[in-house]
């Protein structure tokens, strides 16, 4: 059997206090509540094929600062474009970096995402040059009580986004996946942790950078000693929050993170071992035509506002062996995981919203026939027949190119 080879590395990305936090309508930083941090994982065959994904605590990213990102990446590990990722963990109180490269607010932010594209280049060129010989573990827990559906139908048959919920009606996929790098020696140097829950502790008036129950979760696992590093990506979130959300308590949001943490500590001891000899990415073009009208706050977060604005975009996949990674460019609802693990040929795939761009939300036609937020912040209207055939697409030459170089 080839073996095939990991690099992880960590840097701190904390934006100094002014910034522009990201998530609800535009504010100031006013203080640092939790520093923030990016990680890069790196996954190679021995026959040169391979990715790079890296994780960083911001809400978004924009294309124009992701794509300069890979096509650094791409010329410096001679890996292409396509294989090198960037996931947001998508936390509400973290810098506004989709402003970068071509809306920027003010020298201090401009200055901060010249450190920020330097540092997430370095942090994957660290774990490129760091790989050495491992094994993937693959597994997965449920976390139910940690989040809920926000859409709720009113009396008069509308529906609407609550903060509360005491009944917890709604839809929720509350899977877990859980991917471990465990090297020689039995050490789980990493474990990547994917939820669909929107990173909404903390509301629109919390002026503080935070990662959210997100940090939160990363440190109790770190602290553990079970686990080196802990990278999160956020999976199919967009109609979920955290059970109690938008308190802008510290301690209710340390809570959610703990308690996350505890159920993923209890499902370490059941990861099992992924058999791979092959890893691969590549990347699914999709181009279309806006059917929104955005309009105020909502026009700032996207470049392609207009109705019948030509967006370029793509779809991500990437793995090794029987996983499968599918990354989407847009803030996607919880349905859609079931939907893609069904129609995917590997045993094992995981959805990652907000993959290198952000395009707003991806709803179901359901959700676009009912309405309310979801509906409004969805590019396309229909969507979900062309966004499923695109990632199914994705997905089917991915696992082409893996049988390829097997």
């Amino acid at each position: 059997m080839k073996k095939m080879s990991f690099g992880v590395a960590t840097v701190d990305i904390t934006p100094p206090v002014g910034v522009t936090l990201m998530g609800y309508n535009p504010r100031i930083a006013e203080r640092i509540a939790m520093p923030l941090r990016a990680e890069a994982l790196v996954c190679a065959d021995a026959d040169g094929g391979g990715w790079i994904l890296i994780s960083a605590d911001v809400c978004a990213f924009g294309a124009r600062l992701s794509g300069a990102i890979r096509a650094e990446l791409a010329a410096a590990t001679g890996l292409p474009s396509a294989a090198i990722n960037l996931a947001p963990t998508h936390t509400h109180s973290g810098p506004h970096v989709t402003d970068a490269l071509w809306c920027e607010r003010s020298e201090l932010e401009s200055n901060y995402f010249v450190e920020l594209r330097r540092k997430l280049i370095a942090v994957a060129l660290q774990a490129w040059r760091r790989r050495a010989p491992g094994e993937l573990l693959t597994g997965r827990t449920s976390a139910p009580a940690i989040g809920r559906n926000r859409r709720q139908q009113q009396p008069d048959g509308s529906w609407a986004n609550l903060w509360a919920d005491p009944e917890n009606k709604g839809y929720f996929d509350a899977t877990v996946e859980l991917v471990g790098l465990r090297r020689p020696d039995g050490r789980i140097e990493a474990l990547l942790v994917n939820f669909g829950c929107h990173p909404v502790g903390f509301g629109p008036h919390y002026n503080a950078v935070s990662g959210d129950y997100v940090g939160y979760l990363k440190q109790t696992l770190e602290a553990d000693g079970q686990v080196g590093t802990v990278i999160f990506t956020v999976g199919g979130h967009a109609n979920i929050n955290p059970r109690t959300c938008v308190q802008n308590d510290e301690a209710v949001v340390q809570a959610t993170g703990e308690k996350l943490a505890q159920i993923v500590t209890a499902a370490l001891p059941q990861l099992e071992l992924l058999a791979a000899e092959t890893a691969g990415a590549l990347s699914e073009p999709w181009h279309f035509e806006t059917t929104w009208s955005l309009e105020g706050r909502l026009a700032i977060y996207f470049p392609h506002v207009a109705r019948g604005s030509e967006v370029e975009a793509s779809i991500a996949a990437w793995g090794a062996g029987d996983l499968a990674f599918i990354g989407l460019p847009g803030e996607t609802v919880n349905e859609y995981r079931d939907i893609f693990c069904s129609q995917s040929p590997f045993k094992r795939t995981i959805l990652v919203s907000l993959t290198n761009d952000y395009l707003g939300y991806f709803a179901t036609d359901a959700i676009l026939r009912e309405g309310a937020y979801e509906a409004r912040m969805c590019p396309l209207n229909p969507i979900q027949e062309v966004l499923t055939a695109r990632g199914r697409s994705a997905l089917a030459a991915l696992d082409r190119q893996l049988r390829r170089n097997r």
